[in-house]
């Protein structure tokens, strides 16, 4: 310890350069030098006072008459409270190419959004220039592979939005150097297998969105090697089980979307093998009680998404006992009974709850009434009656109920009205009338009310 401390003291009078030396033979204990140069060295500026650090690069003022012209083209641009413009964002169908190079007036630019056919690739590489941005959402443009070279250089892009657009696997190899890069949506483009080698070399990637890409396990399998990847999107690629067994090889994602994936209960194996999953949406799958299962130790569930499955109530056994699930969507789940949904009650920190098109009925929402932490319900197209309103006015964290197509009528209207914190209520085709409406407005001026 005493050595350290005084090659501590030593080195801190001493240039930058000798600084950094002397820190690495700290960090290694110690160790006295067998460079006799390098100590003589170090004593010959014993007292030497320390270099200034090198002053940071001004970062030049925005061109006012850049500014100006884009307000006037439409673009939405966002200030800091120096009255410096960081943020622009446009929807534009007109052609844009003569827009483009203004942009380079705005060198604090952080968040870009350019949306619409009106932006393509003529005019585009004026981004090389915005040596400070971190978002890029190209949500919708008309670009190609040639704008993703001027993407490519973006040393400080975090986020990048190519969703909707007409980029093809070429273009993926661009994107390689960008070491920042934590998330990345390429829904609705025209990815393959072809392209995802190239992303698989994006080592900071957290989130990507592949949403309608053409992928098969050997695309997926180049992912394997994301280390920090968190966040999937394979809804609608409809992958099969093969896929899953490459999924289940990386362990740190925490969110998985499966959305008409063709796979079965076979596979749910290999999801139990992600032990941080903490969302899962297997919409439009053919899972039933036995995949639910295999995956009953997944304890960081706090989210699943369960729209048109084969959930059945040997299924709900196992969701029911999901310590953390804060949301649940159960919509036209038509094979859970009243005895299945009943065991929705043990769920004690859900939040949010969707029943749309089940069996629901004013039993089964009784035996949930002890959910206190509720504040988004829907029971649309549900059987409840106007003998569920006292349940109802259990959840006082209420914010959103759905009751649309349901028999509850004025007398319902006239005692929800009560909730204190109901902020949205959806009525349509119900047995509520203007007449239960207008009371529910007059009780309650701010509430939003769909009918």
């Amino acid at each position: 310890m005493s050595c350290r401390k005084s090659r501590r003291h030593r080195f801190s009078r001493i240039v930058w350069f000798s600084l950094v030396v002397a820190s690495t033979f700290a960090a290694s204990g110690c160790q006295p030098s067998s460079n006799s140069n390098s100590k003589a060295t170090s004593q010959a500026v014993e007292g030497a006072p320390s270099p200034a650090k090198p002053p940071v690069a001004a970062v030049p003022a925005d061109d006012p008459a850049a500014v100006k012209q884009l307000e006037e083209a439409g673009f939405t641009l966002t200030k800091n409270s120096a009255g410096t413009v960081t943020g622009a964002a446009v929807e534009r169908r007109e052609d844009a190419s003569q827009l483009l190079p203004l942009l380079a007036g705005l060198p604090s630019l952080e968040t870009l959004k350019l949306g619409g056919t009106g932006i393509g690739d003529k005019g585009f590489d004026v981004i090389e220039k915005l040596s400070r941005l971190k978002r890029l959402d190209l949500y919708g443009a008309g670009i190609s592979d040639q704008a993703l070279q001027s993407v490519g250089k973006l040393s400080t892009l975090e986020v990048l939005s190519l969703r909707l657009t007409g980029i093809t696997d070429a273009g993926m190899d661009a994107l390689v150097n960008l070491k920042k890069l934590r998330a990345l949506d390429l829904r609705n483009t025209n990815l393959t297998d072809a392209g995802m080698k190239a992303l698989g070399q994006l080592t900071a990637l957290g989130d990507l969105q592949l949403e309608r890409a053409k992928v098969t396990k050997a695309g997926v399998s180049e992912l394997k090697g994301l280390k920090n990847l968190k966040s999937l999107n394979l809804n609608t690629t409809f992958v099969r089980d093969e896929v899953i067994e490459v999924l289940g090889e990386i362990t740190s994602l925490e969110s998985l979307q499966l959305d008409s994936a063709k796979i079965t209960d076979a596979c749910m194996g290999d999801i139990a093998k992600l032990k941080n999953l903490k969302r899962l949406r297997i919409r439009d799958c053919d899972i039933t009680g036995e995949g639910f299962e295999k995956i009953k130790d997944l304890k960081n569930i706090e989210r699943l998404e369960l729209r048109l499955t084969s959930t059945d109530d040997r299924a709900m056994d196992v969701i029911s006992q999901f310590p953390k699930l804060n949301y649940l969507e159960l919509t036209e789940c038509r094979l859970i009974s009243e005895a299945g949904l009943s065991k929705i009650g043990n769920l004690s920190q859900l939040t949010a709850l969707n029943l749309l098109e089940t069996k629901t009925n004013d039993a089964a929402l009784a035996a949930m009434s002890g959910l206190s932490k509720l504040s988004d319900l829907n029971l649309e197209a549900t059987k409840i009656s106007n003998k569920s309103v006292d349940t109802l006015l259990k959840f006082q964290e209420l914010t959103q109920l759905n009751i649309a197509g349901t028999r509850l009528d004025d007398d319902a209207a006239s005692r929800l009205k009560e909730l204190p914190k109901l902020s949205s209520i959806n009525v349509r085709n119900s047995g509520i009338s203007y007449a239960g409406v207008d009371e529910l407005t007059q009780a309650r001026p701010g509430i939003e009310i769909t009918e």
